[in-house]
């Protein structure tokens, strides 16, 4: 056998104890776990964003046209100003929209602080998954404008 100083192979204090038992499954935490007051901000920021979604889709085609028209005019014709101030009315129309999503990461940060501090289990998910939306939303408004913007130029 060799010689030396080896750990002993003595049971340790803590392998004693009782173990942790690990769950089935995970379930997710319900809705009600949200507090009435951030359940009413992320209604609120999905109404504002939902509202501003449609009424941007709305005035969209008239915009388009108006783009259209000014698509070879040169820069500062009249075409090119009225096409110019529409999408300018266009990106204001989207307006709420981006401030509800700025909204809803205020909330998601300030609910994943207090499932951190140990309170509000799950609710930072449930604001995750309506940001997600709104996020959607914005996304697919800054798509159409990249999309007018590279006609008219």
């Amino acid at each position: 056998m060799q010689e030396g100083d080896f750990p002993s192979l003595a049971k340790r204090p803590f392998e004693d104890g009782p173990m942790i038992a690990e769950p089935d499954s995970v379930v997710p935490p319900p809705a009600a776990s949200m507090s009435p007051a951030v359940r009413a901000a992320v209604e609120k920021a999905t109404a504002t964003s939902n509202a501003a979604h449609n009424e941007f889709l709305a005035r969209l085609p008239a915009v388009q046209k108006q783009v259209r028209a000014a698509r070879n005019s040169a820069v500062s014709s009249e075409s090119w100003v009225v096409a110019q101030m529409e999408m300018a009315a266009l990106e204001m129309t989207r307006s709420p929209s981006v401030e509800a999503l700025a909204d809803m990461d205020r909330l998601y940060l300030q609910q994943l602080q207090a499932e951190a501090d140990g309170a509000a289990a799950g609710s930072a998910a449930i604001v995750a998954e309506q940001k997600q939306g709104i996020a959607e939303q914005v996304s697919k408004q800054q798509s159409a404008i990249d999309g007018l913007k590279d006609i008219i130029r």
